[in-house]
């Protein structure tokens, strides 16, 4: 991911963020392809990330903070979600819940956290953008039964 596995402070922050930019500069008329696009990405991360974690595992340590790509299938993850695209407030819950997620680590994904394997090293942020998924689809219709549909849904 660019060398950002590389940096010394919140490696996995600033590829989530990488990731998302496209996402908040995207015209209207281009989401459905960028969704298709990030889709795509999802896969080919999530397949990069497990080649990438096996083969630095023994020098970096069973969670490798210069593995990064990892945070790029899951935040094209969380892309996939249309509203995401909808309003800046929207990205930003994004981006952030993903992080929080990933950072903190809520049961299950402590679970597999710590296991050792590099799927596991995979997994626990594909779970963490699966939270982040749930929480936003979940805050989405908060919004709609509070009768605040016009915030949720617009753009």
């Amino acid at each position: 991911m660019f060398g950002i596995g590389n940096l010394p402070i919140m490696p996995g922050t600033w590829c989530s963020l990488l990731v998302a930019v496209p996402a908040l500069l995207v015209p209207d008329e281009w989401i459905d392809i960028t969704r298709l696009i990030y889709g795509i990405l999802a896969v080919v991360f999530t397949i990069a990330s497990v080649w990438s974690v096996r083969r630095v595992q023994d020098e970096w340590g069973h969670d490798p903070s210069i593995v990064v790509v990892d945070e790029a299938a899951a935040m094209s993850l969380v892309l996939l979600l249309p509203f995401a695209y909808w309003a800046w407030y929207w990205w930003c819950g994004a981006v952030v819940l993903f992080r929080i997620y990933d950072v903190q680590k809520p049961w299950p994904i402590s679970v597999l956290n710590n296991r050792t394997e590099p799927w596991s090293v995979v997994a626990d942020d594909l779970v963490a953008a699966v939270f982040t998924i749930l929480t936003l689809q979940l805050g989405m219709l908060a919004l709609q039964v509070l009768a605040l549909g016009g915030l949720a849904l617009s753009s």
